[in-house]
């Protein structure tokens, strides 16, 4: 029985839509699977060879009054040892050779982070650097430990202070695994300080463990909650979901802090 002319009609433009939809099907391109290693970003900082928190800064000039400061780029290295480990009389306090003691110090690094202008009102100097997750140092000490307490330049007055020939006392915090450590009398010795450079090295012969901590601001401590609650039994890392290490279940109360910072506007 021959087709009517309707159903012929119907039946070619069933046939074209098929081959227009098998058409724009084979142009498309396939979504390529995701890895997930490659999403993941690091939570914690790696651990440098020794040698890293050993080495020395650049020297230049010490400009005593802490004038135009800003720096925006630069490194600082930090080796944490147990508070029993006496610090060598070496530049940032750590062994200037290889030696067992070295097994016994871990060395971590951090970049410059946060405002450029170290200066907090009234009389404070603040460096801060970052690492990946809530790992971060900062340094701090009043400007009158580097001007010498001689107030700066007013008017006509230029009053002169002689060259830095020793060390100053500093702040210094760090933040490695979830774990927050400070001291606040680090010996700071100055490379230089000046509007092309700020360089240093420390030594902290006891940093001891703090519940606050500045890279952590969502951190439970002790004075927003009850001491019996997870705070004690749960670090940082753990609570963010990251699976924790030895150290950080069972932190030293102390510990000792030895490394140099360097940056640059």
């Amino acid at each position: 029985m021959p087709r009517s002319p309707r159903r012929a009609v119907r039946s070619a433009a069933a046939l074209l839509t098929v081959t227009f939809l098998a058409a724009c099907g084979s142009t498309e391109t396939p979504t390529a699977p995701t890895s997930s290693t490659e999403a993941a970003a690091p939570t914690a900082s790696a651990r440098l060879a020794a040698a890293e928190c050993r080495d020395e800064p650049a020297k230049g000039r010490i400009d005593r009054t802490a004038h135009d400061l800003a720096f925006r780029s630069g490194d600082f290295r930090v080796a944490i040892g147990s508070s029993m480990t006496t610090a060598r009389d070496t530049p940032g306090g750590v062994p200037t050779s290889a030696t067992p003691d070295d097994q016994d110090l871990a060395c971590y690094g951090f970049t410059k982070w946060g405002n450029p202008n170290p200066e907090v009102p009234p009389d404070t100097l603040l460096f801060t650097f970052k690492g990946p997750g809530t790992d971060g140092a900062q340094v701090e000490f009043l400007v009158g430990e580097l001007t010498g307490g001689v107030l700066p330049p007013i008017g006509s007055a230029r009053p002169t202070v002689g060259p830095l020939t020793k060390p100053i006392t500093a702040t210094i915090g760090v933040s490695v695994a979830g774990t927050y450590y400070q001291s606040t009398s680090c010996v700071l010795k100055i490379s230089s300080m000046a509007t092309a450079r700020a360089s240093a090295t420390f030594t902290c012969p006891t940093a001891t463990r703090a519940d606050a901590n500045p890279f952590a601001p969502d951190d439970d401590v002790s004075y927003d909650v009850d001491e019996s609650a997870t705070t004690q039994s749960a670090p940082s890392g753990a609570r963010r979901g990251q699976a924790p290490t030895s150290a950080a279940l069972n932190p030293p109360a102390t510990v000792t802090l030895t490394g140099w910072f360097q940056i640059e506007p």
